[in-house]
């Protein structure tokens, strides 16, 4: 095990507080060389109901021979860090043969296979159990990870979900999770934002979506006298301060003073979605996702409590804060369930060219009946919208300098992509977006046009490439088919 990886320099506190500070240093090994400690990170963005269809640019090429399409413009300050792939396809691993783009229930059996290239089905019908499916690739390379470092935090499952999606008759582990472990059991995503810090600063006993389980009443205490967990390890703060030089004590109070703005907002973002910060005699109605209302269907939308944007916003803060601090290496982030149907009333309507796009006024439908299902121009300003929050958060990736002289982006693959092509629902054609470089290992700024090729192709060569796996869990990744081999995708490789 690298010596340097494994070390890390922790604030201790009352009631289990444990936070992580990110690299300083005044506190590495003496022998530490900074080349030493690349940290590669991988953070698949699922984006739910697949895409608009000027989502793909209009030629192929790299440099200056190709241009972000409409949709995906909010990326262009990033473009010479990102791959645009066109034309995977997932339909191989539903169908054993003679294999078809259509593949039904869509909303309910696509999204299980996106980081597994496995039928669900397949594997509920072998394992003769109502709900299954194989490990993701995430869950592989954080099991790899995991001989590599000593991490807090093995994976971290994050969404932004706010009340339950229809599954289309399938187990809703199929649509809302895209993680499963080794016990063919689905990895739950957590939606409030303090729980995820409280994970991240080790306080909390992670409850699970079902409600069974509990935060710790050291937690509860702590929030409702409004205290911080920089409170609680004040005494440990001090006495780390005095170990550190004069530009290290800077970056601990910057990282100080982010950190504690980042736990006021999952805060406040909890107590507007009826989380763990919400006290009983103020209950906000986003908190009861199965109120029903007009036609059976269900409260979501934004509310007096609730804004998607703010609870987009505090998450991005907090996938950059595990990132920093190196409490886990690997996110999985839904930007929603599958079949989400929340109202976008908070994105302005907009049309759009192959080049361009222009606000129209108005405010857009649900994410699924009236925006994949409606207008093209509607769909589009929903996915330029997601797109946008997914800017934002490589953005601030990109501006954290670690000590190999890279970028958090630079040495992190985000994989931001979806299980259906768009409004006609085909596993093939499927939104893919890579961006930051990996730690080296792929090419950026090029859009890259495959005749045809299984995503299966893609998380492969993650896994061999960018991490150096193999074995059982490389070689048992995937639907099997003698027609299609496992192979690299050298068009996005570095080398």
């Amino acid at each position: 095990m690298n010596r340097l990886l494994s070390r890390r320099t922790m604030l201790r506190g009352a009631g289990g507080v444990a936070l992580t500070l990110p690299w300083l240093e005044s506190l590495a090994p003496k022998n530490a060389r900074a080349s030493d400690a690349v940290r590669k990170r991988f953070l698949p963005i699922f984006l739910p109901n697949g895409a608009a269809e000027l989502w793909k640019p209009e030629t192929p090429g790299s440099g200056s021979g190709w241009q972000l399409s409409s949709v995906l413009q909010p990326l262009t300050a990033l473009k010479s860090k990102l791959t645009v792939l066109t034309n995977l396809e997932n339909y191989s691993a539903f169908n054993s043969k003679d294999a078809f783009p259509k593949v039904e229930p869509s909303h309910g059996r696509q999204p299980g296979g996106w980081l597994t290239c496995m039928d669900p089905e397949t594997v509920r019908t072998q394992l003769k159990v109502g709900e299954a499916n194989i490990p993701s690739v995430d869950q592989r390379i954080a099991k790899f990870l995991a001989t590599q470092a000593q991490l807090p935090l093995p994976s971290l499952q994050v969404g932004l979900s706010t009340a339950f999606s229809y599954c289309d008759g399938q187990p809703c582990s199929n649509s809302r999770s895209i993680s499963w472990d080794y016990s063919n059991h689905p990895l739950y995503k957590l939606v409030d934002p303090l729980e995820v810090f409280n994970q991240l600063a080790a306080v909390a006993t992670p409850s699970t979506p079902t409600g069974s389980g509990g935060p710790d009443p050291a937690l509860l205490k702590r929030v409702a006298l409004n205290k911080s967990v920089l409170d609680a390890a004040l005494a440990n703060t001090n006495a780390t301060r005095l170990r550190l030089g004069m530009q290290d004590q800077q970056r601990l109070d910057e990282f100080l003073t982010a950190l504690r703005a980042v736990e006021v907002k999952a805060t406040q973002a909890s107590a507007g979605m009826g989380g763990l910060a919400c006290t009983p005699i103020a209950k906000p109605t986003m908190s009861d996702p199965n109120k029903p209302v007009n036609n059976n269907d269900y409260a979501r939308q934004n509310s007096a409590t609730y804004y998607k944007g703010t609870h987009a916003d505090v998450m991005n803060d907090l996938i950059v804060m595990a990132f920093q601090c190196d409490a886990t290496r690997v996110i999985s982030y839904m930007l929603e369930d599958e079949r989400s149907e929340f109202t976008y009333d908070h994105v302005t309507r907009r049309t759009f060219t192959q080049t361009g796009s222009t606000e129209v006024g108005g405010t857009c439908p649900a994410y699924h009946n009236g925006g994949q299902h409606g207008t093209q121009d509607d769909f589009a300003s929903i996915t330029w919208w997601n797109v946008g929050k997914v800017a934002e958060l490589c953005s601030k990736l990109d501006a954290i300098k670690e000590e190999n002289g890279q970028t958090l982006l630079d040495n992190t693959l985000v994989m931001f992509g979806g299980a259906m092509h768009g409004s006609n629902h085909n596993c093939s054609e499927l939104p893919m977006v890579l961006i930051g470089g990996g730690g080296g290992t792929f090419k950026t700024d090029q859009h890259v046009v495959f005749q045809q090729r299984w995503l299966r192709d893609l998380h492969h060569t993650v896994m061999t490439r960018m991490f150096g796996m193999s074995g059982p869990d490389v070689d048992g990744f995937g639907m099997e088919r003698a027609d299609q081999p496992k192979t690299e995708i050298k068009e996005i490789l570095a080398v």
